[in-house]
Parts: C-alpha cells; sequence; structure tokens
C-alpha cells in the first residue's frame, strides 16, 4: 500500500493542529515536543493515544 505524503493532524480534545512543518515529536517527562524544520520548538500536554497512517492523525490524549 503506498501512503500520500500530506500533512498530519495533531489532535487534542476538539483542537486540531497541523504539523505541516515538524520533523519531530519528542516524549518529554509526560508531554510532547514539537520541533520544526528550523528548530522551534513546542510543548504539548498529554500522550499519543493513537497514530492513523491512513488518516494522516495523531491523536493526543
Amino acid at each position: 500500500m503506498c501512503l500520500d505524503s500530506g500533512t498530519f493532524l495533531l489532535i487534542q480534545g476538539d483542537d486540531e493542529t497541523t504539523l505541516e512543518h515538524v520533523s519531530s515529536i519528542l516524549a518529554v517527562d509526560g508531554r510532547l515536543k514539537l520541533i520544526d524544520a528550523f528548530g522551534k520548538a513546542q510543548d504539548v500536554s498529554g500522550a499519543i493515544t493513537e497514530i492513523d497512517l491512513l488518516n494522516k492523525r495523531i491523536v493526543v490524549g
């Protein structure tokens, strides 16, 4: 199966954040650190509960 290389979404409750420029997601001390291609980091509270490659979704709970 071939997957499209489109943009993933980070889903947290009712909030959706595009991961268009995110190059890494690191789990650090009970939260996620999103790092973009330019080295800018953003922290998100929670842990990954689901990764849906077919629908391009990463769900955080």
